[in-house]
């Protein structure tokens, strides 16, 4: 179980060393699996500053019409969940009409069991980095603002010493590497809110505001920060450009498949024999993750809830159906999403894991929409007196439930819901058939 002291993260084998830690005499780092398993990307060793500056200066002596050309070529999608090509965003953002435009990096990452965004901010800091300044070149933006979890101390440490860094070797700041290109950074440490994961409640984080999601369109690429054209995307995706701008839009492409390129990392939980974080190509057969990378299971698991809460729920049969891409999870009736993966063991009861998502849902809503607000509530309220008494669910009143989240709320945070819940109706059906009335 992770815990937090004096203003530091510890999980794993720190646990055995508690007294050390509170009586300050040492200070451990945090230790996980990291490996690859095809084009190391994202989890290759820091090449140096001298290597970063390299592509920058490639970047900033180049057109952005020719840079663009080489981010189109390359596929790259997001990689937060929505899997929206990078390109498109910043192409929108740069012809939108302006006086100024934003880069924001999404990096309040909130998804339980996700540790992807943790990994780059504190062992590849210069790749993220970097990256908001090439993406801040191609829109058009001189302004990069990185949201970042106050749950993650070390990492806002890493990135501001990384950003003074970038600064003094005129990186980043005024006029970059004397291109005439400027780009200046802001750090905000994020105050704990789920919902602020979702691009536009994080805006209105940024602005001072209360976080609720905004209506769409308009998007945040024509009308974001402050009402000005922004890019917002996550860690990963913007870690990615550095290395399309050094090997070059067609070569990323040729890694992964045709419709999903590049690579993805993937964050293993505790259930697996190696828990860590993997980098795979795109396309990658999930058994490879779980039984060659994850080292299989350490007890018995029933289904793996892949890409955050919102994410699809996989039984352990679909494991072999399954390739690490956008499309053929998609195709299965799941969400890749972010990427991580938690594990639900053969004993613990899915009735229950169900209501907590709707639980959880309940309590991170940010209130605005009628169904994620009260459909959420309604739902844990109806399974939890279904699993505590002799109460019994009527399929007709839940199937319309999950029905008006999905299609009624204004984000994912309520739409996403109703995925995981379905994919639980649909695999364990004879686990879940007692709580339900019969019908007909």
């Amino acid at each position: 179980m992770p815990f937090h002291f004096a203003g530091k993260n510890y999980s794993g084998n720190a646990i055995n060393s508690i007294k050390e830690i509170k009586s300050k005499k040492t200070a451990l780092t945090d230790q996980y699996n990291v490996d690859s398993k095809g084009t190391a990307i994202l989890t290759r060793d820091f090449t140096g500053l001298k290597s970063y500056s390299t592509i920058l200066k490639k970047c900033l002596n180049a057109s952005a019409e020719e840079i663009q050309t080489e981010v189109k070529q390359s596929g790259l999608k997001g990689r937060g969940g929505a899997g929206f090509p990078m390109a498109i965003k910043l192409e929108t953002c740069r012809k939108t009409d302006a006086d100024q435009r934003f880069i924001v990096c999404n990096a309040d990452e909130g998804d339980p069991g996700a540790y992807s965004d943790r990994y780059l901010l504190e062992k590849q800091p210069h790749a993220v980095l970097v990256g908001m300044i090439i993406a801040g070149f191609l829109a058009n933006a001189n302004v990069g603002v990185i949201y970042i979890r106050a749950e993650y101390p070390e990492s806002i440490e890493e990135i501001n010493k990384v950003i003074k860094e970038l600064i003094e070797n005129n990186l980043a700041g005024d006029n970059i590497a004397e291109s005439g290109f400027s780009f200046h950074f802001k750090m905000i440490k994020a105050q704990g809110a789920y919902i602020c994961g979702e691009e536009t409640a994080l805006l209105s984080s940024i602005e001072g505001q209360r976080p609720e999601v905004r209506v769409r369109p308009p998007y945040p690429a024509q009308q974001g920060l402050f009402n000005l054209p922004t890019v917002v995307s996550n860690v990963e995706t913007l870690a990615n450009l550095p290395y399309i701008i050094e090997n070059g839009g067609k070569h990323f492409a040729s890694i992964g498949t045709s419709k999903s390129s590049g690579t993805k990392l993937i964050s293993l939980d505790g259930y697996f024999n190696k828990p860590g974080m993997y980098e795979v190509d795109m396309g990658t057969s999930l058994s490879v993750v779980v039984n060659e990378l994850g080292g299989g299971f350490r007890e018995p698991v029933k289904a793996m809830h892949i890409g955050g809460p919102l994410g699809g729920l996989v039984p352990i049969h679909k494991i072999n159906d399954l390739t690490v891409d956008f499309e053929t999870f998609a195709k299965e009736g799941f969400l890749l999403g972010h990427a991580s993966v938690v594990c639900i063991p053969e004993k613990f009861p899915l009735l229950l894991y169900i209501e907590h998502l709707f639980e959880f849902t309940a309590h991170e809503s940010c209130g605005k929409c009628f169904p994620c607000r009260l459909g959420s509530t309604r739902g844990k309220e109806m399974l939890q007196k279904a699993r505590t008494s002799d109460y019994k669910i009527d399929k007709q009143l839940f199937d319309d439930l999950l029905e008006t989240l999905e299609i009624g709320s204004l984000c994912m945070l309520g739409g996403g819901l109703p995925l995981p819940v379905k994919n639980a109706l649909d695999y364990f059906k004879e686990e879940l058939k007692p709580h339900f009335q019969k019908t007909t």
